[in-house]
Protein backbone atom coordinates (compact mmCIF):
# COMPACT_ATOMS: atom_id res chain seq x y z
CA UNK A 1 0.00 0.00 0.00
CA UNK A 2 1.42 4.14 -1.34
CA UNK A 3 0.00 6.99 0.33
CA UNK A 4 1.12 10.12 -0.80
CA UNK A 5 1.82 11.99 2.57
CA UNK A 6 -0.80 15.20 2.93
CA UNK A 7 2.07 18.55 2.82
CA UNK A 8 -0.12 21.51 1.76
CA UNK A 9 -0.76 22.87 5.27
CA UNK A 10 2.87 21.34 6.95
CA UNK A 11 4.28 23.28 9.74
CA UNK A 12 7.34 25.46 9.20
CA UNK A 13 10.75 23.84 10.59
CA UNK A 14 10.89 25.94 14.26
CA UNK A 15 12.09 23.89 16.48
CA UNK A 16 13.70 24.93 19.86
CA UNK A 17 11.93 23.86 22.97
CA UNK A 18 12.11 19.85 23.76
CA UNK A 19 7.70 19.75 23.21
CA UNK A 20 8.38 21.30 19.62
CA UNK A 21 11.04 18.95 18.93
CA UNK A 22 9.20 15.81 19.88
CA UNK A 23 6.26 17.13 18.09
CA UNK A 24 8.98 17.77 14.85
CA UNK A 25 9.95 14.33 15.09
CA UNK A 26 5.89 12.96 15.62
CA UNK A 27 5.71 14.26 11.74
CA UNK A 28 8.73 13.25 10.62
CA UNK A 29 8.55 9.55 12.30
CA UNK A 30 4.82 9.41 10.45
CA UNK A 31 5.95 10.28 7.16
CA UNK A 32 8.84 8.17 7.30
CA UNK A 33 6.26 5.82 7.79
CA UNK A 34 4.09 6.76 4.63
CA UNK A 35 7.06 6.93 2.64
CA UNK A 36 8.46 3.92 2.88
CA UNK A 37 11.81 4.87 5.11
CA UNK A 38 10.53 1.06 7.51
CA UNK A 39 10.88 -0.84 4.55
CA UNK A 40 14.06 -2.50 4.96
CA UNK A 41 13.88 -4.73 2.19
CA UNK A 42 16.73 -3.64 0.01
CA UNK A 43 14.63 -1.16 -2.51
CA UNK A 44 16.23 1.52 -3.90
CA UNK A 45 15.22 4.67 -1.75
CA UNK A 46 13.16 7.17 -3.62
CA UNK A 47 14.35 10.85 -3.61
CA UNK A 48 11.55 11.68 -1.04
CA UNK A 49 12.56 8.62 1.46
CA UNK A 50 15.63 10.26 0.91
CA UNK A 51 14.89 13.67 1.97
CA UNK A 52 13.34 12.09 4.90
CA UNK A 53 16.02 10.64 6.53
CA UNK A 54 17.94 14.15 5.49
CA UNK A 55 15.63 15.60 7.47
CA UNK A 56 15.46 12.86 10.38
CA UNK A 57 19.35 12.78 10.57
CA UNK A 58 19.52 16.22 10.96
CA UNK A 59 16.92 16.39 13.56
CA UNK A 60 18.30 13.59 15.33
CA UNK A 61 21.31 15.59 15.89
CA UNK A 62 19.69 18.58 17.19
CA UNK A 63 17.99 16.10 20.01
CA UNK A 64 21.32 14.48 20.53
CA UNK A 65 22.67 18.33 21.66
CA UNK A 66 19.82 18.81 23.55
CA UNK A 67 20.23 15.98 25.60
CA UNK A 68 23.00 16.99 26.74
CA UNK A 69 21.85 20.35 28.47
CA UNK A 70 17.70 18.96 29.12
CA UNK A 71 15.94 18.48 32.17
CA UNK A 72 16.29 14.76 33.04
CA UNK A 73 12.45 15.24 33.17
CA UNK A 74 12.37 15.83 29.39
CA UNK A 75 14.94 12.80 28.55
CA UNK A 76 12.89 9.87 27.80
CA UNK A 77 10.58 11.63 25.39
CA UNK A 78 13.25 12.56 23.74
CA UNK A 79 15.29 9.37 23.62
CA UNK A 80 12.25 8.11 22.13
CA UNK A 81 12.22 10.46 19.73
CA UNK A 82 16.05 10.12 18.88
CA UNK A 83 16.21 6.09 18.72
CA UNK A 84 13.49 6.11 15.99
CA UNK A 85 15.23 9.32 14.09
CA UNK A 86 18.88 7.70 14.23
CA UNK A 87 17.02 4.47 12.50
CA UNK A 88 15.62 5.97 9.62
CA UNK A 89 18.28 8.89 8.97
CA UNK A 90 21.51 6.61 9.54
CA UNK A 91 19.66 3.08 8.75
CA UNK A 92 21.44 1.82 11.75
CA UNK A 93 20.76 1.53 15.32
CA UNK A 94 22.19 4.15 17.82
CA UNK A 95 25.11 4.05 20.02
CA UNK A 96 23.80 1.51 23.46
CA UNK A 97 26.30 3.72 25.55
CA UNK A 98 25.14 7.01 24.35
CA UNK A 99 21.80 5.84 24.97
CA UNK A 100 22.24 3.54 28.45
CA UNK A 101 24.12 7.06 29.36
CA UNK A 102 20.94 8.61 29.43
CA UNK A 103 18.93 6.30 30.80
CA UNK A 104 20.88 6.21 33.49
CA UNK A 105 20.61 10.32 34.67
CA UNK A 106 16.78 9.35 34.49
CA UNK A 107 17.21 6.39 36.87
CA UNK A 108 19.80 8.18 39.00
CA UNK A 109 17.91 11.47 39.07
CA UNK A 110 14.69 9.32 39.69
CA UNK A 111 16.00 7.89 42.75
CA UNK A 112 17.65 10.84 43.89
CA UNK A 113 13.69 11.69 44.87
CA UNK A 114 13.44 13.88 41.41
CA UNK A 115 9.56 13.88 41.39
CA UNK A 116 8.97 15.29 38.34
CA UNK A 117 10.31 12.29 36.75
CA UNK A 118 6.92 10.04 36.25
CA UNK A 119 7.14 6.55 37.67
CA UNK A 120 6.33 5.32 33.89
CA UNK A 121 8.84 7.01 32.10
CA UNK A 122 11.30 5.00 34.87
CA UNK A 123 9.53 2.14 34.42
CA UNK A 124 9.83 1.94 30.84
CA UNK A 125 13.37 2.97 31.17
CA UNK A 126 14.28 -0.25 33.46
CA UNK A 127 12.44 -2.55 31.29
CA UNK A 128 14.85 -2.20 28.35
CA UNK A 129 17.09 -4.67 29.53
CA UNK A 130 20.35 -3.82 26.89
CA UNK A 131 21.65 -0.92 28.68
CA UNK A 132 20.07 -0.57 32.20
CA UNK A 133 19.79 -4.93 33.00
CA UNK A 134 21.57 -4.09 36.28
CA UNK A 135 20.74 -4.51 40.07
CA UNK A 136 19.42 -1.49 40.93
CA UNK A 137 16.96 -1.32 37.80
CA UNK A 138 16.08 -4.81 37.80
CA UNK A 139 14.77 -4.68 41.70
CA UNK A 140 12.96 -1.12 40.70
CA UNK A 141 11.41 -2.85 37.69
CA UNK A 142 10.12 -5.87 39.78
CA UNK A 143 9.17 -3.42 43.00
CA UNK A 144 7.01 -1.14 40.32
CA UNK A 145 5.45 -4.04 38.37
CA UNK A 146 4.71 -5.86 41.92
CA UNK A 147 3.22 -2.96 43.10
CA UNK A 148 1.35 -1.85 39.52
CA UNK A 149 -0.26 -5.00 39.97
CA UNK A 150 -1.32 -5.03 43.05
CA UNK A 151 -3.05 -1.61 42.44
CA UNK A 152 -4.86 -3.15 39.29
CA UNK A 153 -6.00 -6.08 40.95
CA UNK A 154 -7.78 -4.33 43.67
CA UNK A 155 -9.28 -0.84 41.53
CA UNK A 156 -8.84 -2.04 37.90
CA UNK A 157 -7.18 1.46 37.61
CA UNK A 158 -4.64 3.86 39.21
CA UNK A 159 -6.44 6.07 41.12
CA UNK A 160 -4.02 8.25 42.98
CA UNK A 161 -2.08 9.41 40.12
CA UNK A 162 -3.03 11.67 37.29
CA UNK A 163 -5.16 10.49 34.60
CA UNK A 164 -2.62 10.80 31.84
CA UNK A 165 -0.08 8.77 34.03
CA UNK A 166 -2.72 6.22 34.63
CA UNK A 167 -3.28 5.88 30.80
CA UNK A 168 0.48 5.54 30.14
CA UNK A 169 1.26 2.89 33.48
CA UNK A 170 -2.28 0.86 31.62
CA UNK A 171 -0.04 0.76 28.33
CA UNK A 172 3.09 -0.32 29.65
CA UNK A 173 1.06 -2.98 31.71
CA UNK A 174 -0.60 -3.99 28.68
CA UNK A 175 2.46 -5.62 27.07
CA UNK A 176 3.87 -7.07 30.08
CA UNK A 177 3.83 -10.83 30.22
CA UNK A 178 1.51 -11.41 33.55
CA UNK A 179 0.22 -15.07 33.79
CA UNK A 180 2.84 -15.82 36.48
CA UNK A 181 0.29 -13.20 38.75
CA UNK A 182 -2.73 -14.64 37.56
CA UNK A 183 -2.30 -18.33 36.87
CA UNK A 184 -2.94 -17.91 32.83
CA UNK A 185 -5.33 -15.86 32.96
CA UNK A 186 -3.52 -12.47 32.08
CA UNK A 187 -5.66 -11.41 29.03
CA UNK A 188 -8.76 -11.73 31.23
CA UNK A 189 -7.74 -9.41 33.49
CA UNK A 190 -6.35 -7.24 30.45
CA UNK A 191 -9.89 -7.16 29.38
CA UNK A 192 -11.25 -6.06 32.59
CA UNK A 193 -8.67 -3.13 32.93
CA UNK A 194 -10.13 -2.05 29.26
CA UNK A 195 -13.76 -2.22 30.03
CA UNK A 196 -13.10 -0.40 33.23
CA UNK A 197 -11.35 2.21 32.09
CA UNK A 198 -12.64 2.60 28.28
CA UNK A 199 -13.85 5.86 27.52
CA UNK A 200 -16.93 6.13 24.64
CA UNK A 201 -17.48 10.14 24.49
CA UNK A 202 -13.58 10.82 23.34
CA UNK A 203 -14.45 14.48 23.40
CA UNK A 204 -14.89 14.56 27.15
CA UNK A 205 -10.67 13.80 27.11
CA UNK A 206 -8.41 16.24 27.18
CA UNK A 207 -5.74 16.44 24.16
CA UNK A 208 -2.66 15.40 26.81
CA UNK A 209 -5.19 12.67 28.13
CA UNK A 210 -6.43 11.59 24.59
CA UNK A 211 -2.97 10.82 23.57
CA UNK A 212 -2.04 8.74 26.24
CA UNK A 213 -5.77 7.05 25.77
CA UNK A 214 -4.02 6.54 22.11
CA UNK A 215 -1.02 4.83 23.52
CA UNK A 216 -3.21 2.76 26.24
CA UNK A 217 -5.58 0.98 22.81
CA UNK A 218 -2.56 0.73 20.75
CA UNK A 219 -1.18 -1.48 23.34
CA UNK A 220 -3.92 -3.74 24.33
CA UNK A 221 -3.11 -7.87 23.07
CA UNK A 222 -5.67 -9.02 21.05
CA UNK A 223 -6.83 -10.82 23.79
CA UNK A 224 -8.40 -8.53 25.38
CA UNK A 225 -9.37 -6.27 21.85
CA UNK A 226 -10.42 -8.25 18.58
CA UNK A 227 -8.29 -6.60 15.91
CA UNK A 228 -11.20 -4.29 13.66
CA UNK A 229 -12.39 -3.22 17.12
CA UNK A 230 -8.95 -1.84 18.09
CA UNK A 231 -8.62 0.07 14.28
CA UNK A 232 -12.03 1.06 14.15
CA UNK A 233 -11.00 2.70 17.91
CA UNK A 234 -7.74 4.15 16.85
CA UNK A 235 -9.64 5.55 13.89
CA UNK A 236 -11.94 8.09 16.20
CA UNK A 237 -9.26 8.76 18.32
CA UNK A 238 -6.90 10.17 15.44
CA UNK A 239 -9.89 11.51 13.78
CA UNK A 240 -10.65 13.56 17.54
CA UNK A 241 -7.21 14.54 17.87
CA UNK A 242 -6.55 15.99 14.17
CA UNK A 243 -8.90 18.39 15.11
CA UNK A 244 -7.34 19.79 18.42
CA UNK A 245 -6.23 23.26 18.21
CA UNK A 246 -4.41 23.70 20.84
CA UNK A 247 -2.42 20.49 19.83
CA UNK A 248 1.35 21.81 18.14
CA UNK A 249 0.53 21.61 14.35
CA UNK A 250 2.92 19.06 13.64
CA UNK A 251 1.25 16.90 15.81
CA UNK A 252 -1.95 17.54 14.64
CA UNK A 253 -0.63 16.95 10.97
CA UNK A 254 1.23 13.56 12.16
CA UNK A 255 -2.24 12.86 13.70
CA UNK A 256 -4.34 13.51 10.09
CA UNK A 257 -1.12 11.43 8.06
CA UNK A 258 -1.86 8.93 10.92
CA UNK A 259 -5.87 9.48 10.17
CA UNK A 260 -5.54 8.65 6.61
CA UNK A 261 -3.23 6.11 6.47
CA UNK A 262 -5.79 3.95 8.82
CA UNK A 263 -8.78 5.14 6.50
CA UNK A 264 -7.04 3.84 3.65
CA UNK A 265 -5.64 0.63 5.12
CA UNK A 266 -9.50 -0.08 6.27
CA UNK A 267 -10.68 0.56 2.66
Amino acid sequence: MRITPTTGNAPKNNVVDAKSIMAHSHYLIMKAQLAGNFRFDGHHATSEETEIASQCKSLCDNIGRKLSICRESEIPGLLECYDILYRIGYRRMPDDDFIGRHKRRVFNSWKAGNRNIEECDVFEIVSKTSTTHHGDAEKARISILDRWITTLDRYSRFPDTTTRENYQRLALVMRQRLDGYFNGNADEMKRRWYDHNRVDDLSTLSSVILRSYRRFINALPLGAIDFDEKMELDTRILSELSTRTDLHPYDRQAFRLALEYNMEYDN
